[in-house]
């Protein structure tokens, strides 16, 4: 298991956010049908642990 995946599942973000790594780049995609809440709750959890180069794309 990546250190993505763990991380995502240690959180509880896997039902709802997915990890990709395209050159080098780590993406992250927030599925949109979340509430404003849980999206912010995901991206400051996500920006905190990976740092604020990482993408982040609510869709």
């Amino acid at each position: 298991m990546t250190k993505e995946l763990n991380f995502l599942i240690t959180y509880g973000l896997h039902n709802f956010v997915t990890h990709s790594l395209k050159s080098g780049r780590h993406t992250f995609k927030i599925h949109k049908a979340e509430s404003l809440k849980m999206i912010a709750h995901a991206k400051n959890l996500i920006q905190e642990n990976f740092g604020r180069s990482v993408k982040i794309q609510v869709v």
